[in-house]
């Protein structure tokens, strides 16, 4: 086997070994210093992400970073814990603060907690009065903001509320709380302008063209008043609440008019909100469903103020608010009348309705709400308005039975020509389905026939569409219906109230917290009883009377006001 051997001298060997462990030490080093600039840097990005949801899930679901419950005790040794020791609980998703009774929550975004004089925002902390404004502070700092968190002790050395827990809450926790607050409701919602403010409102397919008519015209010359105003106060009064500083933006109107099938109404509103993206939508008018609608401005966090709809979302959500349930509150309200009977309570009853969205909601929710009641529910569908199918539906019908009639005034009329008298002594109609157009039915019914009827009567109703009347008239615009009419004022005022007072804080959710803390606020202008909200709740008429006829004609309450 050959090999061959390479021989060194001595000196020069060890000269090449300590070079070479030289070498060996600088390749080390080298590399070593190469794999440290080599190595990814640190993503702060993802980091501050972390952070911030971090202090996301302490503020709104008062959970800690390690998963355990968040903690806290008031001053009169209550604890709180989880979910109702989240900050949210009483200074709400927008950090905005909240009003309950003379409780006073104020807001804690980063704009208010740590600002200085050159940039300090302003917000009205109670809606009922005008000078009560954000007072002004030194900037927080981390220490100043955990020294609030764990004593309870403001910036000023003052104590907080006794309502506010402390909690114990690591540094690092503290640091999480203040990047979420910093980003809390930092940038003016979509649809704010430097000079305007936009809002759409929703047709869907099918509607009352006078109806539709008579809510654009009422909400574009309502614009037209509120723009002009706002551009020069000489020839009216300033009230408190015009001298608190704010950007004069003018609002503009966007009518968003659907077409084709529910499913298809996604799609159209997204491309319509691409188009132009909205802050809020305004009114609306449908006779069929509105959850299309509803699920859109749920998932573009849009809120949707009061639509006149016989069919809402049956689902609650944050960012919608409707005057009632529609049909199913009736359904609800009559149950209540029904199980109130007692013993006089009919056996059986018989509801007929068409095998629509709106019919086979009413006729599901009426069958639940007398469920194990003792009364027997037989549900029946009006395919058509010919005698045979009219027959059909109203057949054997017993004098001591119920009957409901979940109809409108074109299906009422037809079946009261096969029936010139009601078979039933107990017959009760829809007074959403009906549109106060009573005019069809037949005298004869009167007698017999009641109405669930979700708005106000008499003189009362009369003394609150005082000013809607007045309006229309001093527009020179046509009374087309009263109850929808005085729906869509009501919203106007309402909404000038509302951003009126929200000044310059612009954002989305706070508009729909300061709408619940408003709503029972302000003078009732509409058609219903009594409207209300507070947080969690998006229907703001909850009952209906059970009304007759008088022998005048006109509808009387027979009942109290029914809440279920």
């Amino acid at each position: 086997m050959n090999q061959q051997i390479t021989s060194y001298p001595k000196g020069s060997r060890k000269f090449s070994t300590l070079k070479s462990i030289r070498w060996l030490l600088l390749l080390g080093f080298t590399s070593l210093a190469f794999a440290a600039f080599s190595k990814p840097p640190i993503n702060n990005q993802s980091a501050n992400n972390q952070q911030f949801e971090a202090g996301r899930r302490i503020y709104m679901e008062g959970i800690l970073p390690s998963g355990k419950p968040l903690k806290g005790k008031r001053a009169n040794s209550v604890e709180v814990e989880g979910a109702a020791a989240a900050c949210e609980t009483c200074h709400r998703r927008s950090g905005m603060g909240s009003l309950e009774g003379n409780i006073v929550v104020t807001p804690i975004t980063g704009r208010f907690l740590f600002a200085n004089e050159n940039n300090r925002p302003i917000a009205l902390v109670d809606p009922r009065a005008p000078k009560n404004v954000s007072r002004a502070h030194s900037p927080y700092t981390q220490a100043s903001l955990a020294k609030a968190i764990r004593k309870g002790i403001n910036v000023g050395n003052r104590l907080l509320s006794p309502l506010m827990p402390h909690y114990d809450l690591s540094n690092a926790e503290v640091k999480a709380v203040m990047a979420y607050l910093r980003q809390l409701s930092a940038d003016l919602s979509p649809g704010v302008g430097e000079d305007t403010l936009h809002f759409a409102t929703v047709v869907t397919p099918g509607v009352d063209p006078k109806k539709q008519e008579a809510m654009l015209g009422m909400m574009q010359k309502a614009f037209t008043q509120r723009n002009a105003s706002q551009e020069d106060y000489s020839g009216r009064m300033r009230m408190p609440i015009d001298l608190l500083p704010r950007t004069l933006r003018n609002w503009q109107l966007t009518v968003w008019e659907l077409k084709g099938a529910p499913d298809t109404w996604a799609g159209q509103l997204a491309e319509k909100y691409r188009k132009e993206p909205v802050f809020a939508v305004i009114s609306g008018l449908s006779n069929t469903t509105w959850q299309p609608v509803h699920a859109f401005c749920q998932q573009e966090k849009i809120p949707c103020m009061l639509p006149s709809t016989t069919l809402p979302a049956t689902e609650t959500a944050f960012y919608s608010l409707y005057y009632s349930r529609g049909v199913a509150l009736e359904a609800d309200v009559l149950a209540k009348y029904l199980r109130d009977q007692g013993k006089n309570a009919p056996h059986r009853i018989v509801q007929v309705y068409r095998d629509d969205e709106v019919g086979r909601t009413a006729a599901k929710a009426l069958t639940e709400a007398l469920r194990d009641s003792g009364i027997q529910v037989e549900s029946r569908v009006l395919s058509g308005q010919d005698e045979p199918d009219l027959n059909v539906a109203m057949k054997d019908i017993a004098n001591e039975d119920g009957l409901m009639l979940w109809l409108r005034p074109a299906d009422l009329s037809a079946v009261s020509k096969i029936m010139p008298t009601l078979p039933a002594t107990r017959t009760f109609a829809s007074g959403f389905l009906e549109e106060e157009n009573y005019a069809s039915m037949p005298k004869a019914w009167q007698p017999q026939i009641r109405i669930v009827y979700p708005y106000e009567l008499g003189e009362k109703r009369q003394k609150n569409i005082v000013a809607l009347k007045k309006w229309l008239q001093s527009w020179n615009l046509p009374l087309v219906d009263e109850t929808f009419q005085s729906e869509v004022f009501f919203n106007l005022l309402f909404l000038t109230d509302l951003s009126s007072q929200m000044l310059d804080n612009l954002y989305r959710d706070y508009m729909v917290e300061r709408a619940e803390d408003m709503l029972s606020l302000g003078s009732n202008v509409s058609a219903y009883p009594h409207l209300s909200s507070a947080r969690g709740q998006r229907f703001a008429s909850k009952g209906a009377y059970i009304a007759r006829f008088a022998e005048n004609g006109k509808l009387v309450a027979e009942t109290n006001w029914i809440v279920p």
